[in-house]
């Protein structure tokens, strides 16, 4: 009985300690801070930085078919990147489109959505 109470104590115990989270990969690319990955992306041969503003960073690779939109971090807003890359499936051409924070995540979500609304809408008159 003694040694099922420590084992549960111990595997509590284990359960509350923060371990460190693992960046996930993101389009192929280790997720690093705003700068570093903003610099990565840029150094890659034949990216251009098709837009820069304020607060963000679009970057085309038109070699791995992808085009990057990284959005800085501005007080609590965490780092953002969309990462959209060209594929071809099933004999039709689609887009993937992944996205991660970096950072304190708690506005992640809304960050994205407006991103995108705001691309959707400068794309908008592409469409027609």
């Amino acid at each position: 009985m003694r040694w099922s109470v420590r084992l549960f104590l111990s595997a509590a115990l284990a359960a509350l300690i923060p371990w460190p989270a693992t960046a996930k990969p993101l389009c192929g690319r280790e997720v690093l801070p705003f700068a570093e990955m903003a610099a990565a992306i840029k150094t890659d041969p034949g990216t251009e930085v098709s837009r820069e503003t304020a607060s963000f960073v679009e970057i085309h690779d038109p070699k791995r078919l992808m085009i990057w939109t990284l959005a800085k971090p501005i007080g609590d807003q965490p780092a953002a990147y969309i990462c959209r890359r060209v594929v071809q499936e099933d004999g039709q051409v689609k887009i993937h489109l992944s996205a991660e924070c970096v950072g304190r995540t708690q506005n992640c979500d809304g960050l994205i959505g407006r991103i995108l609304a705001e691309q959707n809408r400068a794309t908008a008159p592409l469409r027609r």
